[in-house]
């Protein structure tokens, strides 16, 4: 377990009384939870940038994992707060006070640092201790199988029940919370108004004090564990939450029912924290306290006499009905104790939490005060401890170093020794794992995968099929990537590249573009290897301007023979053959389909200038062999890639867009791409001929395309060692990464900083445009969604970049105006 980096904020002048040396385990203390997205949403007692004291209360912000200093605010409350959770498609993100509000809210035009407040319901008086989503019946389940067996066999989707169903059996959305008296609540929109419906029960009739509490997912139902304290005693109350509605009216009741399970008594520990060892079906519970335990529920026979069994006995019947003999035993379930460790001289544990994935290593991850200490599942035994050193100075030169303001003599430094951990958490790949202390200062740590000295092709091998996982259920795997050794990414690519080719063609065809970006990031690890991410994304968008071009061509009535021959996907070679040889004249007529490609001319002209890139690179390569890697990607070299731009170029001739002198060589190279192996290493030598064809065409056509931008992350080559010390609301020069392009690449007319990385055109304003997007990850920048867009064509091309950006990352709005 190593530190990545740790965030510091400004100090505070006065610090609450008592607040950080208490060990009141009811002090109501900053929280943290992270999205398979990869979002980090944690809470403040005040305003990251308040150094006064004057915003004491309940502040909610997010920020993406690999740009921890931007910070965005979701919501501020009055009153503390007290759970923060997900939802499983990192969509939604519910905020819940110490007073019993709670607020479930969404991103606003797709936007990180803009939110929206979807429904709200009021528990009043209650003090809401823990939160979960309703599940949605969909599992991706990772099942173990031989390495190479077939992806669709070892990763399967399976249909369980949902949580609460709607008309049709269509699941419902929805949460389902814990008070701190044990009150057990559901809450669900209603879609007319953002005033949710509500259903309650109580765990028992008595209240209890209730510390802790931990939701899991089994069978449709909602397994809880709440941690009780009442009269000098003092366990864990378990129970199954069943959820239904009638659905006849849209504003039919919500009912709540509670089964209730065994209990696990303690004698001698106080449970602090409590969780279940995965978020989807399981039985296992770990309870945190002096010592962390592991709690099993098993099933158990016990004898029953004769005298007593006659007749049938309850809770043991024979599946086909009716009463088991005499002589069986009655079977019930209960609570087993697993295993035990001790927190040692830390002072006790404060947080706990598991991988929440049943293929993630079994790391179980212990938060004490000063320190974090992982666990290892399954052998009961530690893997390693780590200091959470809040006080220590970053070294010169690491990053950006935190400011060192002069104060009183009563203040307190940035990070100081009174900052204990109060909240960890695990990502859902089990790449990583985010602390917050009590100054609401964030440490992100990477965990071993699945252990420290796992042999390298093991480990090449396990990153494969978890990245595979990520693209098949669409989780973020930037987790993975960050913590992945250098040394090893290109095996990783070579592997996943290798295993994907072998699949099905429907399951390639499906799963093309989440395939296609999960090399983008891999080769964004390197540096070396900027040429190939510049390549992939080209061809990415290349593929998206002819997936809007083919659904614009594509009409109800029966295409004609030219339209026909350029939508034809086996017979392409003579269809694209034929077109080229008459494209100009494919736009002519007032009826003709390619008129309405007018409103697409900026992405064909972005394919006119990949493909001039691409035989630059190709002449470039064929002067200077050593520039072109072993394993590396070139557009020229990708029949595919060669196929979708000589399409683009038929569409772009035909709209007027020029291109024609394009058609010749990329004809030639494709056919020259066809005749070289698949398992070539290097792709065969074009003519000489073909060669100066292509040197001549690149000196007239002098246009580039250049897609790997500058940026400043934590993932990005930089080559700054761990760890990183950051700090909130200041980008870290440091970490800037500026790819350079190659001379092949570089023009006059290079598309600059100052573009719109999807829709190709200048964001305008000079150096300064009134409004636009950028992705943190990748460094791209667009111009915000037009409302409307002049075109359904062009709307339904933006479209596709809108929730999230090309790289997979997530839009944050910028504005000078």
């Amino acid at each position: 377990m190593e530190l990545i980096y740790s965030m510091r904020r400004k100090p505070l002048k006065c610090e609450p009384p008592n607040f950080e040396n208490s060990a009141d385990p009811e002090e109501v203390r900053p929280i943290c939870t992270i999205s398979t997205c990869n979002i980090i949403a944690f809470s403040s007692l005040t305003e990251l940038s308040d150094t006064d004291g004057d915003t004491w209360g309940g502040h909610v912000y997010v920020c993406d994992l690999d740009t921890p200093w931007e910070s965005h605010k979701v919501v501020s409350t009055v009153y503390p707060v007290s759970a923060l959770e997900w939802d499983g498609e990192g969509k939604q993100l519910l905020v819940a006070t110490t007073v019993g509000d709670v607020s479930v809210y969404t991103q606003k035009d797709y936007l990180l640092n803009e939110w929206t407040c979807l429904y709200t319901a009021s528990f009043p008086g209650e003090h809401i201790i823990k939160a979960v989503f309703f599940h949605n019946g969909r599992r991706i389940v990772a099942v173990e199988k031989k390495p190479d067996a077939p992806i669709s066999e070892r990763i399967q989707m399976l249909r369980s029940v949902p949580t609460l169903k709607g008309f049709g059996g269509v699941a419902c959305e929805g949460a389902c919370l814990i008070t701190g008296t044990g009150l057990v609540g559901a809450m669900m929109p209603t879609g007319e108004s953002n005033r949710a419906l509500v259903a309650s029960d109580c765990l028992r009739a008595p209240r209890d004090h209730i510390a802790a509490a931990s939701f899991t997912h089994k069978n449709g139902s909602i397994l809880i564990a709440a941690a009780w304290r009442r009269s000098g005693r003092r366990g864990v109350r378990c129970a199954a939450c069943a959820l239904s509605r009638p659905t006849g009216a849209r504003s039919a009741p919500l009912s709540l029912a509670l089964q209730p399970l065994p209990t696990v008594y303690l004698l001698d520990d106080e449970p602090v924290s409590i969780t279940w060892c995965l978020r989807e079906d399981t039985d296992s519970l770990l309870i945190a306290g002096s010592t962390l335990t592991l709690w099993k529920l098993t099933e158990r026979s016990y004898p029953v006499h004769k005298l007593l069994s006659k007749g049938p006995v309850q809770g043991n019947t024979t599946p086909g009905g009716g009463p088991k003999a005499p002589t069986d035993c009655f079977n019930t379930v209960v609570w087993q104790a697993a295993g035990a460790w001790q927190a040692g001289g830390s002072g006790g544990g404060a947080y706990v939490c598991s991988a929440r994935l049943a293929q993630c290593a079994p790391h179980v991850l212990l938060a004490a005060p000063r320190a974090l200490h992982l666990l290892s599942r399954d052998n009961h035994h530690y893997v390693c401890s780590r200091a959470v050193g809040t006080a220590v100075m970053p070294e010169a030169g690491a990053a950006t170093p935190p400011k060192k303001p002069k104060y009183g003599s009563g203040a307190v430094p940035s990070g100081a020794n009174c900052a204990t951990v109060s909240c960890v958490d695990i990502s859902h790949l089990g790449g990583l794992a985010v602390a917050v202390d009590t100054h609401s200062q964030l440490h992100v740590y990477k965990l071993p995968q699945p252990c420290a000295d796992i042999p390298t092709p093991l480990s090449v091998q396990h990153i494969a099929m978890q990245l595979e996982y990520a693209m098949v259920s669409g989780y973020d795997c930037l987790d993975l990537l960050m913590t992945m050794k250098h040394n090893i990414v290109e095996a990783v690519y070579d592997r996943l590249t290798e295993n994907f080719q072998r699949q099905p063609q429907s399951f390639q065809q499906y799963y093309y573009h989440s395939w296609l970006k999960l090399r983008i990031a891999l080769c964004s690890l390197v540096g070396g290897a900027r040429g190939c991410a510049a390549a992939l994304t080209a061809l990415q968008l290349a593929q998206a301007a002819w997936a809007a071009c083919s659904a614009a061509l594509r009409t109800d009535d029966k295409p004609d023979a030219p339209l026909a021959a350029l939508l034809d996907e086996h017979d392409h070679e003579k269809s694209l053959l034929a077109l080229e040889a008459k494209a100009e004249t494919l736009g002519e007529g007032a009826s003709s389909p390619f008129l309405a490609l007018q409103a697409l001319r900026r992405p064909l002209q972005r394919a006119i200038d990949t493909a001039l890139t691409a035989l630059a690179a190709l002449v470039a390569v064929a002067a200077s062999p050593q520039m072109h890697q072993s394993n590396g990607y070139e557009v020229w070299s990708d029949g595919s890639a060669l196929c979708v731009l000589r399409r683009l170029v038929v569409c772009a001739r035909a709209c007027g867009r020029g291109g024609d002198a394009l058609s010749r060589p990329l004809a030639r190279l494709a056919a020259t791409a066809a005749t070289a192996p698949a398992a070539a290493a290097t792709p065969p030598a074009p003519k000489p001929d073909l060669l100066e064809e292509c040197a001549s065409l690149t000196a007239q056509m002098t246009a580039r395309v250049w897609d790997a931008l500058p940026r400043c992350s934590v993932s990005a080559p930089h080559g700054k060692p761990w760890p990183l010390y950051l700090e909130y609301d200041v980008e870290p020069e440091a970490l800037r990464y500026v790819p350079e392009p190659p001379v092949y690449a570089q023009c006059d007319s290079t598309p600059a900083v100052a573009m719109d990385s999807i829709r190709y055109m200048y964001l305008g304003g000079g150096r300064r445009p009134a409004r636009w997007r950028r992705c943190g990850r990748c460094g791209a920048k667009s111009l915000p969604a037009a409302a409307p867009a002049r075109s359904t064509i062009q709307r339904a091309y933006d479209t596709r970049f809108l929730a999230q950006c090309r790289c997979g990352g997530k839009w944050t709005l910028y504005s000078n105006i």
